[in-house]
């Protein structure tokens, strides 16, 4: 049923895939902080340290930590923790700089959710810098070919009901869980919930199950940034025997 509920998601315009083909290692934040980054510092960024070169007014960058998104044992996504300083000799243009970040972090979307968690401001005497902090996070989908909206699928329960045939043949009833776990941006959670209802609401597999999937509940689970994890569980029938 788990490849069934791929394939309708697909058609409905939902990159769907098994959370057991989940991998965070595969994604990298690095491009994506230097697009956001690097307008705002005329292209004067670096990683951890600055060239003897480097003009006064600059930015760099590290990597301070990373965490994952699990749910149901599952690291669907990746939070990559940064720490950037800009500098400037001169106060009001890192104020300028300050601002244009704040505002390039609120305007952007896509399938890197990012956001500023952390900010602080210090005048740094020995090189005669003002210097502005930001830590900013991101969060990536551990997605081979990541795209929004996506969805990560997983049986999560099992329920059956009591033996119907006695104590010398079994026949029991079996209702599955499946777990279809929506990553969305916050504006468009319902209308992808709404999406996933009309994909796979009285879905099919005769081969497999003796009734068609059911809705039976849902809630969010994690935000980070832009992202939503929204995780919606569907039920079906099959039927074991001896």
């Amino acid at each position: 049923m788990i490849s069934d509920i791929i394939t309708a998601l697909g058609g409905a315009g939902i990159t769907a895939a098994p959370s057991s083909e989940a991998d965070p290692s595969r994604a990298d934040t690095v491009p994506g902080l230097v697009a956001l980054v690097d307008p705002v510092v005329g292209g004067n960024l670096w990683p951890l340290n600055l060239p003897a070169s480097a003009p006064g007014t600059n930015g760099v960058y590290n990597l301070a930590g990373q965490s994952g998104i699990e749910l149901d044992g599952y690291r669907l996504g990746r939070v990559d923790t940064y720490v950037l300083s800009l500098r400037s000799p001169d106060f009001d243009p890192l104020r300028t700089m300050s601002t244009q970040l704040i505002e390039r972090v609120a305007g952007q979307s896509g399938i890197e959710g990012w956001e500023i968690t952390d900010a602080a401001t210090d005048y740094e005497y020995d090189q005669r810098q003002y210097r502005a902090h930001f830590e900013l996070q991101a969060t990536s989908l551990a997605m081979a070919t990541p795209a929004l909206p996506a969805a990560f699928i997983h049986p999560v329960h099992a329920a059956t009901t009591p033996n119907e045939l006695g104590t010398m043949n079994v026949r029991q009833t079996v209702t599955e869980h499946i777990a279809v776990v929506l990553v969305a941006e916050q504006s468009q959670v319902d209308t992808q919930r709404r999406a996933i209802t009309a994909a796979l609401l009285g879905l099919e597999n005769p081969a497999e199950a003796v009734a068609p999937l059911e809705y039976a509940g849902g809630q969010r689970v994690a935000v980070s940034g832009s992202h939503v994890y929204w995780r919606e569980l569907y039920s079906y029938d099959r039927l074991i025997r001896s």
